[in-house]
């Protein structure tokens, strides 16, 4: 979450809520773990009352794709199956969850790539439903806020897998892409950014073996971003500016 966190920033998506690496003594041993800030606007109604969710399966959130929803600001028919999100955020977290492979929010039953055994989907069985996919419930997909952002929750981040097992499906339906970010991801400075942005936060740098252990980090997140540009240019993926 922490690395996640800071990723967010780099590629200027400013969608996930502050982390950082702390140590307790009453806490895992005095081994350091993720503090992430608190934001009460994700439980609008109340702790008691949970998370504000945005409640879509896997063809409802292909149709609201193809509607472009909240494009143009415009008011929407009721019956056009669209949620308050404006459709560039899912670009935004499109491109974030395939950079770092979360599943959990868009391919929840891992029907994308090849899971392994001891991954939850495996585990619970949901990756049997994949024949019918349509009707699979989106997990984890919060409202910020404003509500026609996202907010990017639970974002653990899956470094050991491999690029001929990547999830492709977390980018299905999803014709542009943030400018900001790309424009990162082709400067060639990414690594250089994502150093400077997590040196600031010593526990976990330390926690991960010093600079060795994040440059083994930033090594797959680099590799996943040639992929991904390879991606955009094959599929005539749109770069531009989405600034809501």
């Amino acid at each position: 979450m922490v690395f996640a966190f800071h990723l967010d920033r780099v590629l200027g998506l400013n969608r996930t809520l502050p982390a950082v690496s702390r140590t307790f003594s009453f806490l895992y041993d005095g081994r350091p773990c993720p503090v992430v800030s608190w934001d009460a606007s994700i439980y609008p109604e109340g702790f008691a009352a949970g998370w504000s969710a945005v409640r879509l399966t896997w063809g409802e959130y292909q149709s609201s794709l193809k509607q472009r929803c909240w494009h143009k600001n415009s008011s929407l028919k009721p019956d056009s199956g669209c949620s308050s999100i404006h459709h560039y955020e899912w670009s935004k977290l499109a491109l974030f969850d395939f950079l770092l492979q979360i599943h959990n929010r868009l391919d929840q039953s891992c029907c994308g790539f090849k899971p392994r055994h001891q991954d939850v989907c495996v585990r619970l069985g949901s990756h049997a439903e994949c024949g019918n996919q349509n009707h699979i419930q989106l997990k984890d997909i919060h409202r910020g806020n404003n509500p026609r952002h996202l907010l990017f929750t639970n974002n653990k981040g899956f470094f050991d897998r491999n690029e001929d097992n990547l999830d492709f499906r977390l980018l299905e339906g999803i014709k542009e892409l943030p400018e900001q970010a790309v424009s990162v991801l082709r400067s060639m400075r990414l690594r250089e950014k994502l150093l400077q942005s997590l040196f600031l936060d010593q526990t976990y740098w330390e926690s991960q073996g010093g600079r060795q252990g994040i440059d083994k980090l930033i090594d797959v997140i680099e590799r996943r971003a040639k992929v991904l540009l390879t991606y955009i240019n094959a599929h005539g993926i749109k770069v531009i500016r989405m600034n809501v």
